[in-house]
């Protein structure tokens, strides 16, 4: 991190710091409970003048229900507080601690919304956009997956979600790190509360972090057992079968759950490449690649988390997933050309098979309130063994014939503790906290014919955090700080050896600065962060992967960490959203392709680092209701500014990507809700990449609620026009390759649920070592 970034940071602390010294005297506070004595989060709390009730500063109560805000004149003022269900609230106030407010339901307006189940409400909070999913004609949608993918600036993908411009997110669920993306499926929309997406991430969450994505869920009351059984049926080009059983018992403090779920996974995957390879012989490759995937996985959980009363919490969670069975069959063919005369044919039968012990997960976390202040804790232990074997039958037409053969063995560890104390300070409110995280994995490669290497690595990591956060309520808004030190030591092992020259040491500061309030009737906040992301171990592997006799990839244990500025602006007025954010990327990593040394006609794809990569990304929503119609409308450009020397020539990666979302919810009489949402994603240039293919991607589907909404019925229908399809150009040193993938990704579901008396599990622990996990 260069210095003047670090002067900036100690400014910016130094600021933050004198605002609140300034500030102190005018100071309203006050902490917000229900009818339950429960913690009143994002409530609207306002300080109006008392002779025109005209707006002077506001915030939105934290999740503990506490809020602070600035009376800059210390004059008597009005505090207003308002929550959608509940009765508004009117306090004389003029500084000082407003102690326990307490909030009752509105009947009436309750009942109204939950009725109407309109469109939620999309505002921004101290950290991100809120949306309410409670009340609201999200919460009947089905499952978390097909709430967020409804969530203005979220894309769903194949493998998961990315916030546009931003990247895949950490998702958190009631503060507790998501670590299955299955636990998606699994959680349904009418148990959740709220949304944020956190669009620039503070000190508090690991640096490699580029957006942060929280669910939180409603916290049901009473005693007793509950259950929920789900099952889905998916029928595309395969048939897939998914069912996973629920319970829970409560009893006062204590809350006792379990998982047990049981998935079958069929899947053919598409390629075509055509590849060129500039040598001291032109060739051209054709390739035509199908792949059929049959995976069964078994999984389970069962933990515990004890209330001693409001100030005090732990809990324990286990997790085991069990691969029953995984096989991948392909066909490869490939026709080959020399100076544009036939060369070959090759065809190729592949299979692989995967022997996995089971993978396990241990969380334990302590969440407490000591005084003012509020220490949460957790410990993190993560192991999984795997072992691919592979065959590729490689028949030749003019030449030899191979039979390559491989064996790679993965075994990955991890633990990780975290600890984390937050005071209110000079008015505001003060993080501090730190994070220790330890990995080891050992990666495999053996193939006994020898046409490609065979190799050992390991790789052992030791990454130390800590990090402090200061924010302080202004008076239109609130002004926060930050700053996280990073010491990563790095030691990479070949065939048993350590390696010097591939082993790192980083130590990085990475500050953070944010100004958020409401001028008028617009909410708006603007912020900067620095961030890294680091390679993944696979990217970082000198493990060398057979394709073909021409195409090999390997990973590079000499890459380094990109680092990111980041600078976001978000704004958000009545049913509308926008965001701007600029990033500037410093030793981007990118995808690769060399030729082997002594092989001209060989290409190595693998990964390098290249210089600057400046980014410019703008989103912008709207979600009106009208009538029974709840539509949501976005569209967003990513704009970047790239030139490269590939395939012997200067090239510009300019071109923007354009994207454009419009989701329709039809919240009809008798339990059926009826949605028709369309995706499109435009042709353009990410990193050294062209899309060459535009995207459409048309869902719809209808969900019928019966016996109250203890039991529902849900049939989809995805991708329908089935151009969920990537065309991708791509220029090496000496190559150049264009790739065109699908899969069977049009289908239809069915899917049913039952719940009996069901209630959330209150388990409140967040993780730790999540960078290293998801880098597995």
């Amino acid at each position: 991190m260069e210095t003047m970034n670090i002067r900036k940071a100690i400014f910016a602390l130094s600021v933050a710091l004198g605002i609140s010294v300034s500030l102190q005297a005018q100071t309203v506070s006050g902490r917000l409970v229900d009818e339950e004595s429960r913690p009143m989060a994002f409530a609207n709390v306002v300080i109006l003048s008392p002779e025109d009730s005209s707006y002077i500063a506001g915030t939105v109560s934290r999740e503990d229900g506490t809020f602070s805000l600035n009376n800059s004149s210390g004059q008597e003022r009005l505090l207003r507080v308002s929550s959608v269900g509940y009765v508004t609230i009117y306090k004389r106030c003029s500084g000082g601690d407003m102690g326990v407010i307490g909030m009752k339901t509105d009947e009436n307006v309750l009942g109204e919304v939950v009725v109407k189940s309109q469109l939620p409400v999309t505002r921004l909070g101290d950290e991100g956009l809120i949306t309410n999913v409670e009340g609201s004609v999200l919460s009947r949608m089905g499952t978390a997956n097909d709430v967020l993918a409804r969530i203005p600036g979220l894309q769903r993908k194949k493998d998961g979600f990315e916030v546009f411009g931003k990247g895949t997110p950490l998702i958190y669920i009631n503060g507790r790190k998501l670590r299955d993306k299955e636990e998606l499926a699994q959680l349904s929309s009418e148990d959740i509360k709220s949304v944020e997406v956190i669009h620039n991430p503070g000190a508090r969450y690991d640096a490699s972090v580029g957006a942060v994505v929280r669910i939180r869920t409603v916290k049901r009351q009473g005693d007793g057992f509950g259950f929920r059984l789900s099952g889905d049926y998916n029928q595309s080009e395969n048939t897939d079968l998914n069912g996973q059983a629920d319970v829970n018992y409560r009893h006062g403090g204590l809350d006792v759950f379990g998982m047990v779920g049981i998935a079958r996974y069929v899947t053919r995957a598409y390629d075509r490449l055509e590849q060129q390879t500039f040598a001291d012989t032109l060739w051209t490759q054709r390739n035509n690649y199908r792949n059929d995937t049959d995976a069964r996985t078994l999984r389970g959980r069962v933990g515990f988390n004890y209330d001693f009363n409001d100030r005090h919490s732990i809990g324990v969670r286990y997790d085991i997933v069990k691969t029953l069975r995984r096989h991948d069959n392909g066909t490869f063919k490939s026709d080959v050309q020399a100076f544009g005369e036939p060369y070959d044919v090759l065809s190729s039968a592949t299979s692989m098979r995967s022997d996995a012990k089971p993978t396990h997960s241990l969380n334990a976390y302590y969440a407490g309130k000591i005084g003012k202040g509020e220490l949460e804790w957790d410990a993190d232990y993560y192991s999984s063994d795997n072992t691919d074997r592979s065959q590729n039958l490689e028949n030749s037409a003019e030449h030899d014939d191979r039979t390559v053969t491989s064996e790679n063995v993965v075994s990955n560890k991890l633990a990780a503790t975290k600890l984390s104390f937050t005071h209110p300070l000079w008015g505001g409110s003060a993080s501090v906290g730190g994070e220790y995280t330890f990995t080891d994995r050992h990666d495999d490669y053996i193939n006994p014919e020898g046409y490609v290497p065979t190799s050992y690595s390991r790789i052992r990591e030791h990454n130390l955090a800590a990090y402090v956060q200061y924010s302080h309520p202004l008076p239109f808004g609130q002004v926060s700080a930050g700053v996280r030190y990073e010491h990563v030591d790095f030691d990479y092992f070949d065939n048993g050896t350590f390696m010097p020259s591939q082993s790192r040491t980083y130590d990085n500061l990475f500050p953070n600065v944010s100004l958020s309030g409401q001028l008028g009737k617009v909410q708006f906040q603007l912020s900067y962060a620095a961030r890294t992301q680091r390679p993944s171990y696979s990217q970082l592997s000198n493990n060398v992967l057979y394709a073909n006799r021409f195409t090999w990839q390997t990973g590079n244990p000499r890459l380094k960490p990109t680092i990111t500025h980041d600078i976001t602006a978000v704004a958000a007025w009545r049913f509308m959203q926008a965001m701007v954010s600029y990033k500037l990327n410093r030793d981007y990593i990118f995808y690769w392709g060399t030729t082997v040394e002594g092989q001209s006609a060989v290409t190595l794809l693998n990964r390098i680092n290249h210089g600057r990569l400046p980014q410019l990304t703008v989103f912008v929503s709207a979600s009106p209701t009208i009538g029974l119609w709840n539509p949501s409308i976005g569209a967003g450009m990513l704009k970047q500014w790239l030139t490269m020397t590939a395939a012997g020539e200067e090239r510009r990666y300019n071109k923007p990507v354009f994207m454009a979302q419009w989701n329709n919810v039809f919240n009809l009489p008798a339990g059926f809700v009826v949605n028709a949402d369309f995706n499109y994603q435009s042709r353009g240039n990410v990193q050294n990449l062209e899309m060459k293919d535009e995207h459409y991607v048309l869902n719809i589907g209808v969900r019928k609620s019966l016996l109250n909404d203890a039991l529902s019925l849900e049939l989809r229908g995805n991708d329908l026009l089935h151009r969920m399809k990537d065309g991708t150009l791509m220029y090496f040193e000496r190559a150049m390759m264009y790739d065109k993938s699908w899969s069977d990704t049009r289908s239809v579901t069915l899917t049913v649920r039952y719940k009996f008396n069901t209630a959330r599990s209150k388990y409140r622990g967040t993780g730790a070592g999540h960078d290293a996990r998801g880098r597995m």
